[in-house]
């Protein structure tokens, strides 16, 4: 019935989120629909970035452009120091931390600092005009960021973000259920 009503991702993030070893866990609604907000807040952010990303065509996630760019962009090394400590967390099984960081970082991070700074750069204002390269580079940025975060999200919540991996341009591509984890080879 919960899932039906919330949905079964919001379920299973409100089961982790906040669920230290050693204590009772609080289960409550009011906690699983924050998590059903959050998915709806994790379309939104997808249809934003792919909105504004639709002229990029087909991404090319292991070309020369994309190195380039995550060589010069503070968000997205700031985004892998995120990911290690995510990996660590759970490689050292404490799924209840990582989950709760991910979560932060797409909501508080990306979306709310990340994605409105970039507004600016990318709306096809004189300004943008004048700086295509500029516009191009947030473009990727905020793709890589949506990318990776599907990634590290998608064992918490498989079934929202399998489905807006299907919708992402990137060139050779396959199920996310089998993608790399970010920042590994295997």
């Amino acid at each position: 019935d919960v899932s039906e009503k919330y949905g079964t991702d919001a379920l299973r993030m409100a089961l982790l989120v906040g669920n230290t070893p050693g204590t009772d866990m609080n289960l409550s609604e009011e906690k699983i629909n924050a998590y059903k907000k959050f998915a709806n807040k994790l379309w939104n952010i997808a249809r934003f970035v792919l909105q504004n990303t639709e002229d990029l065509g087909e991404v090319d996630l292991d070309g020369e452009e994309m190195k380039k760019v995550r060589g010069e962009s503070e968000e997205l090394k700031n985004l892998q120091e995120n990911i290690a400590g995510i990996t660590e967390d759970m490689e050292n099984y404490r799924f209840y931390i990582a989950s709760e960081k991910i979560y932060h970082y797409i909501w508080h991070e990306f979306a709310d600092k990340i994605i409105e700074e970039s507004k600016n750069k990318i709306e096809p204002d004189e300004s943008a005009k004048r700086n295509q390269t500029g516009k191009k580079e947030t473009q990727l940025v905020l793709f890589d960021i949506l990318q990776n975060s599907l990634k590290v999200l998608h064992p918490f919540m498989p079934f929202i973000t399998e489905e807006i991996w299907s919708k992402l341009p990137i060139k050779g591509k396959q199920l996310l259920l089998v993608e790399n984890w970010p920042g590994s080879n295997s």
